[in-house]
């Protein structure tokens, strides 16, 4: 079974390569051949009208996976320089606490900085937020360790501004406690119109997330400092992703366009980063994500553990493909053989 997996990639090995978008400038025309899926298309229109500038003005830089022999383009994604960051204190709060006390650290920041005119409206401001946070909270002693917390941050902030000040920078800074190197998966398309010659028990999207992006993202990774990778998986739905769906249906393609699509249609796309291309929830850290993503999940996984993840997925398959096969023996075996109760009957 693991040669049936094995030959598959070796397959692909052979007949894919990878190649910057603007390494020809005849590249430019073919992008208008470019399909992504029946139903929308804002990443095929992207690569179509966008990448070209995009990639020129250093804005992302994109690739291009083509079929050596056709030199038909098969995939197509971009990468960008990105970062996550721990803000002070947070990382000690409940997510249902951050925004009450967010509120509540404002307020006090407010009550420090405000004159004697502005004193009663930020006093109701203040004793608005901390009726909030008794509204969330309830206990007593969590509610004075969080009080206590939001004193320790606005002290922690003036410092900060007092620093930004003596620099210059306080309109263009922000003070956070800790960031993380990362590189941003901006878009991951693949070609409607191309179809491998062979029977895949995989996704093809599978074979290019494991075998040309992570090996490009770890070389890269040896050249700069890269502790993660994100991407923001098209979800509209607000609901938990922790749905239980196969790792790959026939009748299911997860590399395609997703507006117009049923909310069905969009978990299966971030259960599909989740299973197959092994990202997580985001929950420690804080990403910037960009407004034209606002309705978007956000994923992310640390580049050390990216090789040890690549052997697990392709391990996984090996076990379905061995699983179906012991499966199709025992129903064949059983056809061939009618059991003795079966066997008993037709006599009767």
């Amino acid at each position: 079974m693991e040669y049936a997996i094995e030959a598959q990639k070796n397959y692909l090995k052979e007949n894919l390569e990878i190649e910057p978008l603007r390494k020809f400038d005849s590249t430019k025309d073919e992008l208008y051949k470019f399909k992504q899926a029946a139903k929308g298309s804002n990443i095929s229109s992207y690569l179509r009208n966008n990448a070209w500038s995009d990639d020129c003005e250093r804005n992302t830089k994109v690739f291009l996976v083509r079929d050596k022999t056709s030199k038909q383009i098969v995939f197509y994604f971009s990468l960008n320089c990105g970062i996550l960051y721990e803000d002070f204190l947070d990382d000690k709060l409940k997510d249902e606490e951050k925004i009450v006390f967010k509120k509540y650290v404002e307020a006090l920041s407010r009550l420090k900085e405000c004159d004697e005119k502005e004193q009663n409206q930020v006093n109701e401001q203040l004793n608005k937020a901390m009726g909030d946070i008794w509204e969330v909270v309830e206990e007593p002693d969590r509610v004075s360790k969080l009080m206590s917390l939001a004193k320790d941050k606005v002290e922690i902030l003036e410092e900060k501004n007092k620093e930004a000040e003596d620099t210059h920078d306080k309109e263009h800074t922000q003070a956070v406690k800790e960031t993380f190197p990362a590189i941003d998966i901006k878009f991951l398309c693949r070609n409607k119109d191309y179809v491998p010659q062979i029977r895949l028990d995989f996704k093809l999207g599978v074979y290019v997330f494991w075998e040309i992006i992570v090996p490009h993202i770890l070389e890269i990774s040896e050249l700069v400092g890269c502790k993660y990778v994100y991407l923001f998986a098209a979800d509209r739905t607000n609901e938990d992703t922790n749905i239980n769906v196969p790792m790959w249906t026939p009748d299911y393609d997860p590399d395609e366009e997703y507006e117009g699509k049923s909310e069905n249609d969009v978990r299966k796309l971030v259960a599909y980063y989740i299973n197959e291309l092994k990202f997580e929830n985001i929950s420690k850290y804080t990403i910037l994500k960009p407004s034209f993503e606002r309705t978007c999940f956000t994923l992310v996984q640390e580049v050390s553990k990216l090789e040890e993840n690549r052997e697990m997925i392709w391990q996984s398959h090996m076990l379905d493909i061995e699983a179906n096969y012991q499966s199709d023996l025992t129903i064949a075996a059983t056809t061939d053989h009618p059991s003795s109760d079966q066997s008993t009957s037709d006599k009767d």
